[in-house]
């Protein structure tokens, strides 16, 4: 009898080792599952505040210290990234040619006023006189005078900009010769076309321009 007593409690003793233990498992399984769950949730929210930062990094104004936006999917970068080299936007605008030229030449829109100022002060024609027949009529010819001075600040050579107006060969050498005297300081090549003494200062300046920035190069 006592032998079947103790037999029993062995018994009870076991299976209550093993229930106990299964407790302790459900318990770590459960534990594991709520960590897991968590460290999704966790992982999906902050994947949520990345994708949200970006989409408004490329969609908001750009801020001060990242003032220039690149045009293709609106991301900013700092101005002194433009034209150092290094393409910083995606589709590498902040290294094209055009723009790096433009950054150093007097904006469009003066350069379309000292033209406009000289057709105003001597004729349609007198741009003729620089950069040939196709100049007739304030520069209908090639496009107009927007047109013109868009190429005068895009183009980075002589050669770019004849090319980008379709000029004839001996209109672009006319030209060279014209910036090549300003160059060496002879003032009568402008007073032979016309150039009066008091624009000389004003046409002197703007050409000097260019050629500092390598329109002869």
């Amino acid at each position: 009898m006592k032998r079947d007593n103790a037999e029993k409690r062995r018994r009870k003793e076991k299976i209550g080792g093993w229930a106990s233990g299964g407790c302790v498992l459900r318990f770590h399984l459960t534990v594991f599952l709520v960590l897991t769950l968590w460290s999704n949730a966790v992982s999906s929210i902050d994947l949520t505040k990345l994708l949200l930062h970006r989409t408004l990094k490329r969609t908001d104004a750009c801020h001060p210290y990242e003032p220039f936006k690149c045009p293709g999917d609106g991301a900013c970068i700092s101005i002194q990234y433009l034209c150092d080299g290094s393409a910083d936007c995606p589709d590498g605008y902040d290294e094209d040619l055009r723009l790096c030229t433009a950054a150093k030449r007097p904006p469009v829109e003066e350069t379309a006023q000292f033209l406009q100022s000289l057709l105003s002060s001597h004729g349609h024609d007198f741009l003729e006189k620089m950069f040939g027949n196709k100049a007739r009529n304030a520069l209908e010819p090639l496009g107009g005078v927007e047109r013109v001075a868009i190429a005068l600040s895009e183009s980075q050579t002589l050669g770019d900009f004849g090319a980008a107006l379709r000029l004839m060969r001996s209109d672009v050498e006319h030209l060279r010769s014209v910036f090549l005297a300003v160059q060496n300081g002879d003032m009568t090549v402008l007073t032979s076309l016309g150039i009066k003494e008091s624009e000389l200062g004003d046409v002197k300046f703007f050409l000097e321009k260019l050629i500092k920035t390598g329109f002869l190069d």
